[in-house]
């Protein structure tokens, strides 16, 4: 592994190939990087773009590093603009507010590669954005050998943004690099993967996953090890739950199961409002990832394996399974997994935890 990538936690074979690249000096056109938010996908690709370009001086690699345009262009989800249409730049009909706040996530994000970028409203990357390329890869620009493009999460890309993001694929500039960052890769058209070099990251291990929330965020050991078993391997989810009152989710959890097993749909559907802030789509998903957690644990209690997430609810699971001991659990996970991709598809979010919920009681009318 090449010292570009040391500060890298927990991605030794990805960065092993990243550097096997560099040393064979054939540099992809395009790199697709595929795994779960928050495990230094970024990180890599930033890196890797100074790693090419390291014969240049520090300040162009600190440029890179700082995500100035146009040696480095970043294109994420944007909210779309009052009146908004796909010839319009792509900021330029956005509230100055929002403009802002763009500016200040990319500085966030340059200044720590673990950040979330979130804007609000931000739910598609807008063919605007993907147009925008071409303007930065017309310009006569020699101070490094490679600029990069980086795609953050790409699987987020209208169907018309894929299809124009496609033929900057198949016409490449020289001294263009694409890194297409994404949690999704299936979303992502077969034509554009087919074009890519893949690089597969993994969820973090505790021990990497550790030393990130640490050394970088300083948080807690205490803290670190409640939230770790909950995580999956992810610094941004780690985050969110040190960050958001982690036992209140543990415990409103525990609510909205036990409500939805009694089939008191209303009360559960109260717990599940009131824990969601603002109709976030994160801490819907955060919910849900605990209650697909619980349901995996149960199945672990039922076959007496040890590595129990809700230990402190060890004795809620036995019961769980003597009550229930006809329950499809492994039927119900699919089902909340499904719904938990939902959102993205534009599922109403109401409608989507009054599906949650039916479904858990479903187990209850069963048993």
């Amino acid at each position: 592994m090449h010292e570009f990538f040391l500060d890298i936690k927990g991605q030794e074979n990805a960065l092993n190939i990243l550097t096997e690249i560099h040393s064979s000096k054939r540099i992809p056109n395009a790199l697709l990087f595929s795994g779960i938010d928050g495990i230094g996908k970024y990180y890599a690709a930033i890196q890797f773009l100074k790693l090419i370009n390291s014969d240049k001086s520090v300040n162009n690699l600190n440029n890179i590093e700082k995500l100035i345009e146009p040696y480095v262009k970043m294109i994420f989800p944007l909210p779309r603009g009052k009146s908004e249409t796909n010839s319009d730049l792509p900021t330029a009909k956005l509230s100055q507010d929002t403009v802002t706040e763009i500016q200040t996530e990319l500085k966030n994000k340059a200044s720590n590669p673990y950040h979330q970028i979130s804007i609000k409203g931000a739910n598609n990357i807008k063919i605007n954005s993907i147009r925008e390329i071409n303007k930065i890869i017309s310009l006569n620009f020699d101070e490094i050998p490679f600029r990069g493009i980086i795609i953050s999460e790409a699987h987020k890309m209208t169907v018309e943004a894929q299809n124009a993001f496609l033929k900057n694929l198949e016409e490449p500039p020289e001294g263009i690099i694409y890194i297409i960052l994404t949690s999704e890769p299936d979303a992502l058209l077969t034509t554009i993967k087919s074009r890519c070099w893949n690089v597969k990251f993994n969820p973090l291990d505790d021990n990497s996953l550790n030393e990130i929330l640490s050394n970088i965020f300083t948080i807690n050991s205490k803290d670190i090890n409640e939230i770790l078993p909950f995580a999956q391997g992810s610094v941004s989810k780690a985050l969110f739950l040190i960050e958001n009152d982690f036992e209140n989710y543990l415990q409103k959890t525990i609510l909205i199961l036990r409500y939805s097993l009694a089939r008191k749909y209303h009360t559960a559907h109260k717990e599940f409002i009131n824990v969601i802030d603002n109709n976030s789509i994160d801490s819907f998903r955060i919910v849900l990832d605990l209650i697909i957690t619980w349901f995996a644990d149960t199945l672990k209690d039922k076959y007496k394996q040890n590595n129990i997430h809700f230990k402190l609810y060890r004795e809620t699971l036995e019961k769980f399974n003597i009550r229930f001991t006809k329950a499809n659990i492994s039927q119900v996970i699919c089902k909340l997994v499904e719904y938990r991709e939902a959102p993205d598809k534009n599922v109403n979010l109401n409608i989507l935890l009054s599906n949650v919920i039916f479904e858990i009681a479903s187990i209850g009318i069963k048993g």
